[in-house]
């Protein structure tokens, strides 16, 4: 675009739309061209410095820009955006899921003349070649996602396999701060039997194998359950193998290693570490299905080895051949956030509109050596297009060109996708995808880090914000007075500047309603409680029209801590033990 040609200025959000996620401190958001043809533009515009023009006030480290053309698509990874991240962060979204709405106010200069190029026709899929396929089916994308699409692809998707993705970093670690509540709590899924019933005794008679992750920190104890489960059920001979071997809690403080988020020798907390979890790869699954599993459930493995496994195991694909591991890789890597790819946390009213969200099908990969094709169930709701592909293969990726698996390191870069029919997609994966396996394996470890609470206070009418601000500085006196001793505190104005924080924009009027949050981080349960002692009675002694949030819940809202840090350990220090139906018999026995 030449300086003396005309233009008009625009929100990126009219050429180009975004996704966003997190992985620890750090929040990955993509940028992808409505329209491919306009990739030059975000190229030239959407810039570092663009971006940290936008976030800067809440980005602490470095912004990186990554290019993938194969999808007319660039990959920002925004480092210390997330105050610490998802585990420990006071900020009131935590995710950094809604950072991509804040990328989408990024201003861009337009020809005057530019228009978005239509919609292409759907074109034939490739020859499917000989050989055979399987079809594989997501029913999950995490512990608390929506439980009919399981029964749903049972009963219609024709499938070979069905798996269950339960494990994100946020839900381990409110796992453990619930067991550091209660010690009865259960260190597997606590929704596990209320997944498997409804659908084991099905699953069993067609012939559908059932992968999950639900094991969490206990696979051979969740195993166990469901051999208990199956017998309550009278459903004979279902054979169960629990994947174990990466559980490093014990003696993650002895093996000598770093954390890679400060460098600290992970041995300074061992007082304080109430986890460690090696995200594993797809050997013991693969090993689980060759012995006859019916379901295998696992400890935590990368997300995508849901998928790899299943494939490894039906194409005897050798754990070895790194160009075979990232092409699974990159399939169950679509695939592992379920919904996602069919139109789930896609939807944006005149932009990306999405039919019958709330009826939003499931994805299934029919997969051969030659051809990959993801449809959803016909009748569903939802879509299932390029663009929702594209969106999942850059969600919570750092460089897409030097994606680190387990099995192999995987170029994202040499992707396409093409529509062959309505909501179906074939993967296009060019040769070079895949390189060998890295030496280490990541492994995230819990840390006791105190407690966090929260509360909040409503206004609205006349005058709104302003005393919503009274309040604080009355709450701030307050505590000076009680002599609180918190390690953070945090207010926020819903409606104002609580998502995007201190990168909101300047308010253009007065709000007619305002929600004061504010929340406290400290090192004993005790400091914690002092918040809400001092926020309740504003009912009889704070501004004119408080209103208060939940006062009917006499329980503490106070909470553990259980921050979340990384580091890498020598794969040969993790082994993986695979226990099947027979020895979980005896051990019960």
């Amino acid at each position: 675009m030449t300086d003396t040609a005309p233009t008009r200025t625009v929100l990126l959000r009219e050429i180009a739309h975004a996704r966003s996620g997190e992985k620890g401190n750090s929040s990955m958001v993509s940028v992808i061209a409505f329209d491919e043809a306009d990739y030059p533009l975000l190229l030239e515009q959407v810039t570092v410095e663009a971006v940290r023009s936008v976030f800067g006030p809440i980005t602490k480290g470095s912004i990186t820009r990554y290019e993938v053309p194969s999808i007319g698509a660039l990959n920002f990874v925004l480092d210390e955006v997330l105050e610490g991240g998802r585990s420990r962060t006071l900020a009131f979204e935590e995710s950094g899921k809604a950072l991509s709405s804040l990328m989408l106010t990024l201003p861009l200069r337009l020809p005057s003349g530019h228009r978005r190029a239509a919609a292409q026709a759907p074109r034939p899929a490739s020859p499917q070649g000989e050989g055979k396929s399987i079809r594989l089916g997501s029913a999950t994308a995490w512990s608390r996602d929506r439980f009919e699409p399981a029964a749903d692809l049972l009963d219609r998707g024709d499938l070979d396999y069905l798996c269950f993705e339960t494990m994100s970093e946020v839900t381990m670690s409110a796992a453990q701060a619930s067991r550091l509540e209660n010690d009865a709590t259960p260190l597997y899924d606590p929704y596990l039997v209320a997944r498997m019933e409804p659908i084991l005794r099905q699953a069993k008679a067609q012939g559908v194998r059932i992968i999950t992750n639900q094991g969490w920190l206990d696979p051979v104890g969740a195993a166990r359950r469901l051999v208990e489960l199956a017998g309550e059920l009278g459903i004979e001979d279902l054979r169960v193998a629990a994947v174990d071997g990466g559980i490093l809690t014990d003696r993650i403080t002895e093996l000598g290693v770093n954390f890679l988020e400060n460098g600290r020798p992970v041995a300074e907390r061992q007082d304080a570490v109430v986890s460690a979890e090696a995200y594993m790869g797809a050997a013991g699954i693969v090993e689980a299905l060759a012995h006859g599993a019916d379901v295998v459930v696992t400890t935590r493995v990368a997300d995508a080895c849901l998928y790899l496994g299943p494939m490894a195991h039906e194409f005897g694909w050798s754990l070895e051949d790194h160009e075979r591991m990232a092409r699974g890789m990159i399939i169950g890597h679509i695939m592992e956030c379920g919904a996602q790819v069919c139109g789930g946390y896609f939807a944006d009213p005149g932009y990306k509109d999405v039919p019958r969200l709330a009826e939003v099908g499931n994805p299934i990969a029919e997969v051969s050596e030659g051809r990959v094709i993801l449809s959803k169930l016909p009748g569903s709701g939802g879509l299932l297009t390029p663009a929702t592909c594209k969106e999942q293969l850059l969600y919570e990726v750092g460089n897409p060109a030097e994606y680190l698996c387990p099995d192999c390191v995987t170029d994202l870069t040499r992707v396409r996708f093409e529509q062959v029919g309505q909501d179906e997609v074939e993967i296009l994966i060019e040769p070079g995808s895949g390189r060998p396996k890295p030496p280490t394996l990541k492994v995230l470890v819990g840390l006791r880090e105190g407690f966090m609470t929260e509360e909040m206070v409503i206004f609205a009418g006349p005058g709104a914000l302003a005393r919503a601000r009274a309040t604080e500085e009355l709450l701030k006196e307050r505590f000076r007075r009680i002599e609180l001793r918190a390690e953070e505190i945090r207010f926020d104005y819903l409606g104002i500047n609580a998502v995007h924080r201190e990168a909101s924009p300047p308010m253009e009027h007065e709000p007619y309603e305002v929600i004061l949050r504010i929340g406290l981080k400290t090192s004993s349960r005790a400091e914690a409680d002092k918040l809400r002692r001092e926020v309740d009675p504003l009912a009889v002694n704070g501004l004119a029209g408080t209103g208060k949030w939940a006062t009917s819940s006499l329980g503490s809202r106070v909470r553990p801590v259980v921050g979340l840090n990384s580091c890498l350990v020598p794969r040969e220090l993790v082994p993986t033990r695979v226990v099947l139906t027979e020895a979980l018999a005896k051990e019960a026995t």
